[in-house]
């Protein structure tokens, strides 16, 4: 288009036709119509952005709340040998050194405990048996 226009406009020079006050103002049209249409091809993308900020902020609450999800499962964190020998101590069923060796007398104890708590009886601190036994953990 403004090959266009600049043609005509040397056309019209060259003729004659035009005065330099003319060739002026064609000039001032095309830049305001230039000037228009960046500020068109501004405002569609300030559209574009305030679209894509609020996708972001839809997706980082959905972030937010699956994070909330994941801290309020319940996470059973299995403890180590020496903690499992205290709260059976504290329980009454072990009456061993808290020495963080799961031995014969240890695994005993936790026969009696689970045996005691209605719970599968192997000798072993799985999730079950901890989730009972924790609460003699800290007494």
């Amino acid at each position: 288009m403004e090959k266009i226009v600049f043609c005509i406009v040397g056309l019209l020079i060259l003729s004659g036709c035009v005065t330099t006050e003319e060739i002026k103002e064609i000039e001032i049209q095309q830049l305001r119509e230039r000037i228009s249409y960046l500020e068109d091809q501004l405002k569609q993308k300030e559209e574009e952005n305030l679209i894509l900020k609020r996708e972001l902020e839809e997706r980082g609450a959905e972030l937010e709340k699956k994070e909330v999800e994941l801290e309020e499962r319940v996470v059973v964190k299995m403890p180590d040998a020496k903690q499992i020998q205290a709260a059976l101590k504290n329980a009454g069923f072990y009456d061993g050194e808290i020495d963080g060796v799961i031995g014969p007398k240890t695994r005993e104890a936790i026969r009696k405990f689970q045996e005691r708590n209605d719970l599968s009886v192997d000798g072993a601190v799985g999730s079950q048996t901890w989730e009972k036994l924790k609460e003699y953990f800290n007494h």
